[in-house]
C-alpha cells in the first residue's frame, strides 16, 4: 500500500505590535505594504515549506487505514460521541440515537452531517482564500485612490484585538481565523490543512470537527490576547492583535496526535518523529519564545491555545464530557 504522506507546516499566526489608525496612514504607516508585521521564519519553519514536514504510515503492522478503522470500532472512539455512529454514505458520520422524538439540535446536527466531507474541507479552503482576496484587494485600492476605508474596515473586522473585544466584536475571535493577508502565510496554512484536516475530518464527522477547528481557533485568539495583556503595556496590548489559521490548525493536529500518537511526521522530510513528540516539540518551542519574547511578530501564545484546545478536545470526548 502507498504510503500516506502529508505535509506539516509550522507557520506562525502573524502578530502586530503597533497599532494602525486613519491617521497613521499619513505618517509612519503610509509606505509599509504590510501594517501587521511578517513572521520572522525560522529554520525550522522556513525549511518546512521547501523540505516539508509529512505524515507518514507509523512503522506498525497495521496501515494508516486500518488504523482509523481500529480507532472507530474501539472503545475511545465509541467515547467520542453519545450516540452510536454509522457511516452515511456521503462520507460523513451520523450519530443515532436509541430511538424516540429527535430535538432541534439534533437535527440540525444530522443536516450538518449529511454534508458531504468534501464540501465541508473545500468550503474552509474556498472562505480564506475568498478573505486573503478581500485584503488586497482593500490594499489595492487605498494605493490607488487614496482611500484606507475597506483595508481599515477589514482590520476591524478580521483582526483579533482586545480593543475590538471591547467595542462588541467579539466575532473577530472567529474571523480572524480564516484571515491571512500574506500570500506565504495563507500557502503555508493552506498546505497544513490540505493534508491533516481529511484525517480528522473523515472520523469526527462534520458538526465535532467543526467543534475542534472553530473552537480551537476561538481559544487560540483569547490565548493570544489573554498573553499580550499579560507582557505588553496596556495601551499597546489592547490595539494590538493577531490574525490567521495557524491556532486552528494546531488544534487539528494535536487532536490526531491525541488520537493516533504513534503516527509518524518526517520532519524537513527527513527525520522520522512520532506525532506525540512532534506536538510536544511545537508545544516547548512556541513556549519558549512566548516566555523569552522571541519571533515579536508570531503569535506563538495562540500557537499554544491551538494546541491545548485541540488535547482538550480529545479529552472530553475521550470521556463523553459533550
Amino acid at each position: 500500500m502507498a504510503t500516506k504522506r502529508a505535509l506539516l507546516s509550522l507557520s506562525p499566526l502573524v502578530a502586530s505590535t503597533k497599532p494602525f489608525s486613519a491617521s497613521s496612514l499619513h505618517g509612519a504607516w503610509l509606505r509599509p505594504r504590510f501594517c501587521i508585521l511578517t513572521p520572522r521564519h525560522t529554520a525550522l519553519s522556513l525549511r518546512s515549506f521547501h523540505q516539508p514536514v509529512r505524515l507518514v504510515q507509523a512503522n506498525s503492522p497495521a496501515s494508516t487505514k486500518q488504523s482509523i478503522r481500529q480507532f472507530v470500532s474501539s472503545k475511545v472512539s465509541a467515547a467520542t460521541h453519545r450516540d452510536g455512529i454509522s457511516r452515511r454514505s456521503s462520507g460523513g458520520y451520523s450519530y443515532g440515537g436509541g430511538g424516540g422524538s429527535r430535538g432541534p439540535w439534533q437535527r440540525f446536527r444530522d443536516r450538518i452531517d449529511a454534508i458531504p466531507n468534501n464540501v465541508l474541507f473545500w468550503g474552509i479552503m474556498g472562505l480564506n482564500g475568498l478573505v486573503f482576496a478581500s485584503w488586497n484587494l482593500a490594499w489595492i485600492k487605498y494605493q490607488s485612490t487614496g482611500d484606507p476605508s475597506s483595508y481599515l474596515w477589514m482590520r476591524n473586522h478580521f483582526i483579533a484585538t482586545a480593543d475590538s473585544l471591547s467595542l462588541g466584536r467579539c466575532y473577530t475571535l472567529l474571523t480572524s481565523c480564516f484571515s491571512h493577508e500574506d500570500a506565504m502565510h495563507l500557502a503555508f496554512n493552506g498546505f497544513t490543512f490540505y493534508f491533516m484536516a481529511p484525517h480528522v475530518l473523515g472520523i469526527l464527522g462534520n458538526v465535532s470537527f467543526l467543534g475542534l477547528y472553530l473552537g480551537g481557533g476561538i481559544v487560540s485568539s483569547l490565548a493570544g490576547i489573554a498573553w499580550r495583556n499579560y507582557t505588553q503595556r496596556s495601551g499597546q496590548a489592547q490595539r494590538s492583535g493577531a490574525h490567521g489559521a495557524s491556532g486552528a490548525i494546531y488544534s487539528v493536529i494535536s487532536f490526531f496526535a491525541c488520537m493516533s500518537p504513534n503516527a509518524t511526521f518526517l520532519l524537513f522530510g527527513i527525520v522520522p518523529m512520532p506525532a506525540w513528540a512532534m506536538v510536544t516539540g511545537i508545544f516547548l518551542y512556541d513556549g519558549y519564545s512566548a516566555v523569552n519574547h522571541q519571533r515579536s511578530g508570531t503569535d506563538t501564545a495562540g500557537h499554544i491555545g491551538g494546541l491545548l484546545a485541540g488535547i482538550g478536545y480529545f479529552i472530553a470526548k475521550r470521556f463523553r464530557i459533550f
